[in-house]
Formats: C-alpha cells, sequence, structure tokens
C-alpha cells in the first residue's frame, strides 16, 4: 500500500538528534540556577580574596544582592517572554540558504557561550576595589545577552519539529529522545554542580561570613563552635577579624567558590556546543521550502492577537505547561535539593546523587510508557494521563514528609554510611516508601512536562487548519512568552518560601547550611504543594484542549489535501473553503490511526473526565470524498465562461 500523501516522516536518527537542541538550551538552563550564587560571592567581592579559606563579606551588601536577585532574576524572564514574539516573527519571515531554524539555533548558541564568559569570566577582571558598579553593569549586560541567545534558540526546539515530521507516532518518540537529552542536560549539570563538585578534594568550598541580626543568627562563640563541630575550615586570619560581641551568619558551599567557576564555565559550553551541532546536523534536511507550510506570506503582528484570541488550545496549553514548569522548577532546584537532602535530612552528598540516579530509573519506565500513550493515543491523553498519576503519587511524598521529625532518625532518608573504612546499608520502611513515592511521581510529571513539546506542533498543525497560515515561529513563541512569564516567578517563590520563611537565613540554602525552624515547612510547600497546585490546573486545562489523537488525525488529513491542492495551482482561500472534515478528504490522504484493543479502565476514566470538549467529526473518513482534480476543472470551466 503507497504511503499516504502529505504525511512527512522523518529518518530515525533525525528524531533522536533533534531534542538535543532542548539539551543544548537545557545546559544552561541548569547553569543559571548558580547566577544566584555567582551573584552573591561575585558582586560582594568574595571572589578577590586571597584567603584560602573564608571571606567576610558586607551583611548589608550580602542582602542588598539577594534582594536584587530576587527581582532581577524574574524580571529578565519577563524580559525573556517579551522578546519571543518578536523572534517568532522574524523566524516565520526568516527565508535564507541556511533554513528558516539552523541561523537561529546557531547564533542562540553563540550568544548563551558570550553571556557565561563575560557574566563569570571577563567580569572577574575587574577589581572590586573601584570597580564594584562595573561588575553590577556587566552582570546584567551578561544576563540579558543570555536572554537573548537562550530565546534565539529555545524557539527552534517547539518551531522546529513541525517540519521535521507530522507522523504524530514520531513526535511521541520526541519524549523519549527529551529524556535522553535530559539526563545528558539538566541531569547532569545537577549532578557536576551539584554532586561531584560538592567533594572538596576536587572543588574547594566558598565560606562567605558576614554580620547579622536576623534570627537564628549565631553568635562568635556559636560560630566557632558550629565550624568545630561540622570540620568547617576557616583561615585564623578571618576568625580573628571578627568581632566577638557580633552575631553572625554564613554561607557555605561549592558554588561560593571560583574554582567552581573555573570548572563549570568551560564545561558548560563545550557540552552545549556539541548538542547543537547534533541538533543542527538532524534538521538540516528538513530546514528546506517545501517542509514549511501551506502559505508564503509573512507573519504579521495582527496574528499573535487573531491567534491568541481564536486559538483555544495554545491558551490551554501555555497555561498548564508554564505552571508545571515553574512548579517543577521551583521543586527541583539546587536550593531545594539541599532544603531537602542536607538541611532536613543532614546527608546532602549521600543522597543526592543516588536518588537522582534512581529517579530516572522510574522516569525511563514512564517515559516509553507515555511514549507508547502518546503515539497510539494521542499527546493529550498521556498529558492527562500522567499528570493524574503524577498527583496521587505525591499524596504519598506530601504524607511522608509531613510525619517527618528531626529530631526523630527513623523519619529520615538513609540509604548507607561509611564506618571504620566498611559499607553499611542503613535504608528503613520510610526510605523505601520515599523512593517509590517519590521516584514514580517524579518519573511521571517529568513526562508530562516532555509531552508538552510535542504539543506545540500539534497547535501548529491546529492553527494551519483554522486560519491557513504556517506560522511556527510564533506558535512556538507565544508558548515561550506565557510559559516565561509564568516561570518567571521562580526566584522570587525560593526567596519567599525559603529564604523569607525560615529566620536566620539571609540567602539560598547551600549543602552546608545548617537545620533551621521552618525549613520543613519550605520543603513541603516547595517539594510538594506546588507542583500538585499545578497539576490539578493541569487536568482543567486538559478537560478544555480539544486536541485529541482522532481530531489530530481529522485536522493533518485536511491540511494534507489542501496543500497538495494550493501546490497544483488552487488558491489557499479556496482550499480552505472546499476541505473542512475528514469525509471530505481523499482516501489517499488520510492519516491512518492504528486501531486499538477493548478500552482498558484508564480509558474510560479518560473518556468520562476528558473528551466533553472534543470536537471529533461522525462522519466515516473519505466518506463525502472531494477529488482535487474535479475541483480544478470547475475552475477552469467558469474561468473559460467568464471570458
Amino acid at each position: 500500500m503507497s504511503e499516504t500523501i502529505g504525511l512527512n516522516r522523518a529518518k530515525k536518527w533525525q528524531i533522536a538528534l533533534f531534542p538535543f537542541n532542548n539539551a543544548a538550551t537545557n545546559v544552561y538552563f541548569a547553569f543559571y540556577n548558580y547566577f544566584v550564587y555567582f551573584a552573591l560571592m561575585h558582586l560582594t567581592g568574595a571572589d578577590q580574596t586571597k584567603v584560602i579559606a573564608g571571606t567576610i563579606i558586607s551583611g548589608v551588601l550580602a542582602i542588598a544582592v539577594s534582594a536584587f536577585t530576587s527581582v532581577f532574576a524574574p524580571l529578565m524572564r519577563v524580559f525573556d517572554g517579551i522578546t519571543d514574539p518578536i523572534l517568532g516573527g522574524m523566524m516565520d519571515k526568516t527565508r535564507t540558504k541556511f533554513g528558516k531554524f539552523r541561523p537561529y539555533m546557531v547564533i542562540g548558541n553563540v550568544l548563551l557561550a558570550l553571556s557565561v564568559i563575560l557574566m563569570m569570566v571577563v567580569s572577574r577582571l575587574i577589581p572590586f576595589e573601584g570597580g564594584s558598579t562595573f561588575r553590577w553593569i556587566l552582570y546584567i549586560v551578561s544576563y540579558i545577552i543570555y536572554v537573548l541567545g537562550y530565546t534565539c534558540q529555545c524557539a527552534v526546539t517547539k518551531a522546529g519539529q513541525t517540519c521535521l515530521t507530522n507522523d504524530p507516532k514520531q513526535r511521541s518518540q520526541f519524549v523519549i529522545w527529551n529524556m535522553v537529552g535530559m539526563i545528558g542536560s539538566i541531569v547532569l549539570i545537577n549532578v557536576m554542580a551539584g554532586g561531584v563538585l560538592t567533594n572538596e578534594a576536587i572543588c574547594p568550598k566558598g565560606l562567605l561570613i558576614y554580620e547579622s541580626t536576623a534570627q537564628g543568627a549565631l553568635s562568635y562563640d556559636a560560630l566557632l563552635l558550629e565550624f568545630a563541630s561540622k570540620n568547617i575550615k576557616c583561615d585564623p586570619s578571618i576568625i580573628n577579624s571578627l568581632n566577638p560581641s557580633s552575631t553572625y551568619a554564613y554561607n557555605l558551599g561549592a558554588a561560593y567558590g571560583v574554582q567552581f567557576y573555573n570548572i563549570m564555565v568551560p564545561f558548560v559550553i563545550i557540552l552545549s556546543a556539541i548538542y547543537t551541532v547534533m541538533a543542527v546536523l538532524a534538521i538540516s534536511e528538513k530546514d528546506k521550502p517545501e517542509y514549511w507550510g501551506l502559505s508564503e506570506k509573512p507573519a504579521k503582528f495582527k496574528d499573535y492577537v487573531g491567534i491568541i484570541k481564536e486559538n483555544k488550545e495554545i491558551r490551554w496549553l501555555v497555561v498548564s505547561a508554564g505552571l508545571n514548569k515553574l512548579a517543577s522548577t521551583v521543586a527541583t532546584s539546587s536550593a531545594v535539593m539541599f532544603l531537602l537532602y542536607g538541611c532536613l535530612m543532614g546527608d546532602y552528598n549521600g543522597l543526592f546523587i543516588p536518588f537522582y540516579a534512581l529517579c530516572f530509573v522510574f522516569m525511563g519506565i514512564f517515559f516509553i510508557w507515555g511514549s507508547k500513550t502518546a503515539g497510539t493515543k494521542g499527546q493529550k491523553r498521556g498529558v492527562a494521563q500522567f499528570t493524574i498519576f503524577a498527583f496521587l503519587f505525591y499524596v504519598g511524598v506530601l504524607v511522608l514528609l509531613c510525619i517527618y521529625d528531626h529530631e526523630n532518625p527513623s523519619t529520615w532518608l538513609s540509604l548507607f554510611t561509611f564506618k571504620d573504612g566498611k559499607l553499611n546499608i542503613t535504608i528503613n520502611l520510610y526510605t523505601v516508601l520515599f523512593i517509590v513515592f517519590y521516584g514514580c511521581g517524579y518519573g511521571a510529571f517529568n513526562c508530562c512536562d516532555n509531552l508538552t513539546i510535542p504539543m506545540i506542533a500539534d497547535c501548529t498543525d491546529y492553527e494551519t487548519y483554522r486560519s491557513g497560515k504556517y506560522v511556527p515561529g510564533i506558535m512556538g513563541t507565544i508558548f515561550s512568552l506565557i510559559d516565561k512569564l509564568i516561570s518567571s516567578l521562580q526566584t522570587l517563590l525560593l526567596q519567599l518560601f525559603i529564604v523569607f520563611l525560615v529566620p536566620g537565613l539571609n540567602a539560598l540554602p547551600a549543602e552546608g547550611t545548617p537545620y533551621m525552624e521552618g525549613m520543613k515547612l519550605s520543603t513541603i510547600i516547595c517539594f510538594c504543594i506546588l507542583p500538585m497546585i499545578s497539576w490539578l490546573i493541569t487536568i482543567f486545562c486538559m478537560t478544555r484542549y480539544s486536541l485529541s489523537g482522532k481530531r489530530l488525525q481529522e485536522i493533518q488529513s485536511v491540511n494534507a489535501v489542501r496543500k497538495d491542492a494550493i501546490s497544483k495551482g488552487m488558491s489557499v482561500e479556496e482550499a480552505m473553503e472546499t476541505w473542512k472534515t475528514i469525509d471530505q478528504v481523499p482516501e489517499r490522504y488520510v492519516h491512518k490511526v492504528k486501531e486499538t484493543s477493548k478500552p482498558n479502565i484508564l480509558d474510560k476514566i479518560y473518556e468520562v473526565i476528558f473528551t466533553k470538549n472534543e470536537k471529533v467529526s461522525k462522519d466515516e473518513p473519505s466518506s463525502n470524498a472531494i477529488e482535487i482534480k474535479e475541483c480544478l476543472l470547475k475552475e477552469d470551466n467558469t474561468d473559460e465562461k467568464n471570458s
């Protein structure tokens, strides 16, 4: 049987490599969490010290930098969102010998590399004494360059897949390769920065000490006692310069030291560049005019207004995906990981990497399951189903954190200890339950996050069906705009629910931060409550989102016959008027969907909750087929009569 006309399939290696464009930007996105730590070290002049262990910084300046980053980072995220529509319009107008999408991938990655070089290498050459103002200026300028680069490259992740493939089964495979890319980007950066480099033999910890009058601040004697009990090394000259009558706070961690950035900056740049080259190679064969959609008319600014107003599918998608991303970036941020594994459980180095690895075992299972579900029943079904799973599993996580007691070790996470050179397994029932609930919940919600990326391509297909316009740039950047406006609240939420909620904290916690009152509540809010609220909103949005697998079959079939008719001389307007439903589409253009087996309990639950707003044609495919030749003959006859 001949292949369906209009069905654009990619090669397997292209499907595998293109998601690494997302990995390339995720490398920087994961490292972006450390911009706040770098600011506290750099903008207070701590990176200029010649003392090996410990630096005294101004308490007022430390608070000022924390306040600045809590406001500036969200503002930059908003600026990032505002640049998206501008770039989306530019992308849809772009037609170069190098393609529509590849120029933005390359330019974006170069700008990202330039931003971290300026921020974390060049700016350190400016002396703090007499040059602190220039440090602040260069930090801000570098951040703006980072935003522009991230926007350029990230937009292609959403827009580029529309020309790579329109086969629903192939689009669902992006989930699996996105997981591989996530392991090689977000996971690798988190393991490197939050795991490997916390080993003092590899990367010395930075120690920032400053005067503080906040609740939880330590007296001079209490500070020395804590340093001794925790084996925290501090140069004697630093100790001697402290005022015995003052109270102090401190921040300890690799991210507060210079060596951390000497290692991470080249690592991030090289890794992201490799992933970009892989993605450019993947899309090069398809980044051509014949794969760019129906209309060649350039997009205009008013198209944004029309899309937001008329395309309700993208509205429901961006709200749910944006809130999901906000909650997940808060819950998985380095600050919350330090809070959970370090401050509450007291063994960050012994818990973070093992739990991260265990979670990815669960995530692999859920990604394979999610990809299969989305490939046979549609992306919407995958998101709806696994969001419910994530919520249910996190109820278990929430209960476990609620019964946590800092004075009761049986409610602590514990895997193993080293004593007298021997490995002792110390796992308890609390830990086993946490692994099951958190691992399954983590796998389910990450599956949902990754399924939303191919759903943008689905919304782009719907916009082509609705308006006749192929605007992947605009669609992708509308998604990014709302997504970034919502997720811009990440730093603010971390400051609000950690720094401001926990007395005695003047900055986000690091691996050496001690346990304080209020940290349990902070962890419950950031790690559980915020994600669970976002998932409830996602479930509601999916009841309103109508692009199910069957609905997309109709949309893509109609788009296929319209495109072929336009290529043979029919106007866009007439093609849109002629073919509107799947029963009007000739059989050779109909995208075949494999029949599923007898409905199971999950199918029945989905049917009851999520299908009320799906507008699927009840007529059989091709039952009222309209052939292109017949339409063109009518046009010719009409033209002859008129002449």
